[in-house]
């Protein structure tokens, strides 16, 4: 009994050892910033080693080397959307609020146009995760916790009102028109009574009914509003991603979704354009084919799968 025990005990740890990512510092991370920029995936495997800490310190960093690039306004936002997104699908349990609010305090807020959309539709949409319905109540709640932390990073930012509705936007969008209220909600709770007026009266108005984005653009004396269309086609295929119920994730950092590859029985095919991964019911697998726990991927096609499934 105590052999069969034992055994157990190190087969558990093994498989735990295989899902806990190797650690990586921000310092070295911070010299595969151009790879990360160039590679989506890439910008995913480094993310799920950080600390909770330094995934928010790098993705900052990664933000900052895109605005910094030649090109133009089109071809950074739409590296803005891919490093981004792979960012979200990499944090850490616990540290997706902190991921996301990073993201509205350092992207340009005409690049922020692309932000809120994609986001919306393809990682924080309500209706992805068929199996985890959440009521009006519940994302209620959970849109004006993650305001909170949004609003507090933006204090030290740029244009904090603009980037702040623009991150009420992407709530709007991804509710998919429930509870009616919810703009209005969300506005009421923005702290500087100018930018609710304007919020109200100005900007999301024409956001949603037109994507007209130019007044609150205007007002952040930011870059012209961006084509979205060329946007799209310049940034790599999204596939959907149901990571909105990790938002309110407890528990200790560390568990990502790109570092213990999780797949739910939702799953399709893999790189396929209706593509979901599921936030719950997950089951921790290994992309080591060489590990006999390795059920999903062939021999010596590990790289690839990883790539394919993470575009």
């Amino acid at each position: 009994m105590k052999k069969i025990i034992s055994m157990a005990a190190i087969v558990v740890s093994m498989i735990a050892f295989a899902a806990e990512p190797a650690k990586l510092s921000l310092a070295d991370a911070s010299g595969k910033i151009d790879k990360a920029i160039e590679d989506p995936a890439v910008m995913e495997q480094i993310v799920s080693q950080l600390s909770p800490e330094d995934q928010v310190a790098f993705l900052a960093k990664v933000n900052a080397a895109i605005e910094a690039m030649p090109g133009s306004p089109a071809e950074r936002t739409a590296k803005y959307v891919d490093v981004n997104t792979a960012a979200m699908k990499a944090a850490a349990k616990g540290n997706l609020a902190n991921m996301l609010a990073e993201t509205f305090a350092t992207v340009p807020p005409e690049s922020l146009v692309a932000i809120n959309e994609v986001f919306a539709t393809k990682l924080f949409n309500r209706s992805t995760d068929a199996d985890a319905a959440i009521t009006d109540a519940a994302y209620t709640k959970l849109a004006k916790d993650t305001m909170a932390i949004i609003q507090k990073r933006n204090e030290t930012a740029d244009d904090p009102g603009v980037r702040d509705t623009f991150a009420i936007l992407m709530f709007v969008r991804a509710s998919n028109g429930e509870p009616a209220d919810l703009s209005d909600q969300l506005v009421e709770g923005l702290p500087d009574a100018t930018t609710r007026e304007l919020a109200k009266k100005e900007w999301i108005g024409p956001a949603m009914s037109e994507k007209n984005y130019e007044p609150m653009l205007g007002a952040a004396d930011a870059g012209s509003q961006p084509d979205m269309p060329q946007i799209l086609r310049l940034a790599r295929p999204q596939s959907m991603v149901a990571i909105l119920s990790d938002l309110s994730a407890g528990g200790s950092a560390g568990s990502s979704m790109a570092s213990q590859v999780y797949r739910s029985a939702a799953t399709t095919t893999p790189g396929s354009d209706n593509e979901v991964i599921s936030g719950l019911n997950r089951v921790p697998q290994t992309l080591d084919p060489t590990k006999s726990w390795n059920t999903k991927v062939p021999q010596g096609e590990a790289d690839d799968y990883f790539i394919k499934d993470n575009q």
